[in-house]
């Protein structure tokens, strides 16, 4: 009896102990080192609260949506217009500028950025004589641009089309769900001709957010406590050396940006880039037949221009540097330009030139920075005004 409560006495001491420390690490982190907490407890999702769903692309803007998106790095606005667009404004048909639409993923619609600072807007800003219409969707690939232009931009009448290229846009065109949503899925016939399938694009509503005790202690310390967000990348380094059972394949998912530049392609991704060149193709052709110049843009993964960043995913995936080429991408869009006849502006060249490469992207999220915005719409203003005869100016 003696013995269970001197055990007692001591792990109530050392309960206190741990208690007391953790309250002095927090002290000293609040007042000489603070953390960059969540600002709310629980997140907003771009698709569940913005987005809508849409027979045909799967999912779309909601108009009028607004609300707030959040991380421990940022808070911004996120406002719908009546159209469907991340926009401040209304965009009438008809037209007394210059046009040009502007399309993309997460980049392109500014996650983790205001409306103002997103490349689009500051595009615009500099030219007077210029209108640029953003129709940038978190989670599209080019098989939705392909649908969306047809469906939707092609009403506005640009006068240009700038789409942006990012890393998973290959494994997107090769699924019929993505982030959870259904959407749709061209596949190629025997005659090299595309096949839209899974329309319309079944409904599935989304679930509610029920999250697990786990990461319901995540959220709330990560709004709360500067010491877990201090050690939180210790956390989960243990964590994922707890759960490195994982086959190198379940691993992959989530890394794109690796699967884009590995020399050697799967069977599966090399039918995920044969679909993607097809319908870069495909939108050349629809444009060309309109009169409408078409310029790609390549967005470099965050881990392409940090590399000690993509050493670190290289050696989770336990593949070896010989294994990929970082200039693939760039090669790969400059040759589909070449055989589609688009021009091609390739941010990768300039992007691992900045001399504070690390403020272009967050620190947490490999998302563009208010400043990744602003040295990628310089680069896009220059190189435009360099290669293209512009009209009607």
């Amino acid at each position: 009896m003696l013995k269970i409560k001197k055990l007692g006495i001591n792990i109530f001491i050392s309960l206190i102990t741990i208690i007391i420390v953790f309250l002095i690490i927090e002290l000293f982190l609040r007042v000489f080192y603070p953390q960059p907490l969540n600002p709310e407890f629980y997140p907003t999702d771009t698709l569940k609260s913005f987005a809508e769903y849409d027979k045909i692309l799967g999912w779309g803007l909601r108009s009028n949506a607004e609300g707030y998106l959040f991380s421990n790095e940022y808070k911004i606005l996120v406002k719908n217009n009546e159209q469907g667009l991340r926009m401040d404004r209304n965009i009438s048909l008809e037209k007394s500028k210059y046009r040009i639409a502007f399309m993309g993923d997460s980049f392109i619609f500014g996650h983790g950025v205001n409306t103002k600072e997103r490349v689009s807007e500051l595009i615009e800003r500099e030219l007077s004589n210029l209108e640029v219409i953003n129709f940038g969707v978190s989670g599209y690939g080019t098989d939705q641009y392909y649908l969306q232009l047809q469906n939707n931009v092609l009403n506005f009448k640009p006068d240009m089309v700038i789409i942006a290229f990012y890393v998973n846009d290959l494994e997107d065109v090769g699924e019929n769900i993505r982030y959870n949503y259904p959407k749709p899925l061209f596949r190629l016939n025997e005659n090299d001709s595309l096949e839209l399938t899974n329309i319309p694009v079944p409904l599935i509503k989304p679930k509610e957010n029920r999250y697990p005790w786990l990461t319901k202690i995540n959220l709330y310390l990560s709004h709360k406590s500067h010491t877990f967000v201090f050690f939180k990348p210790l956390l989960k380094k243990l964590y994922d050396s707890i759960n490195s059972q994982k086959d190198n394949e379940i691993k992959m998912y989530g890394f794109s940006d690796i699967s884009l530049i590995k020399i050697n392609y799967s069977q599966e991704y090399k039918g995920f880039k044969e679909l993607n060149d097809k319908l870069y193709c495909e939108i050349s052709n629809l444009l060309k037949q309109r009169n409408i110049p078409l310029i790609v843009v390549n967005i470099p993964a965050k881990s392409y221009i940090l590399p000690e960043l993509l050493n670190k995913r290289l050696k989770y995936l336990n593949i070896n540097e010989s294994e990929v080429d970082i200039n693939k991408p760039s090669e790969i869009l400059y040759n589909l330009s070449k055989n589609c006849n688009f021009y091609f502006i390739d941010l990768y060249s300039y992007f691992k030139k900045y001399k504070n490469r690390e403020n272009l992207y967050f620190k947490y999220d490999d998302h563009w920075t208010p400043e990744g915005h602003q040295y990628a719409s310089k680069i896009l203003l220059k190189d435009l005004k360099d290669k293209i005869i512009w009209k009607k100016w």
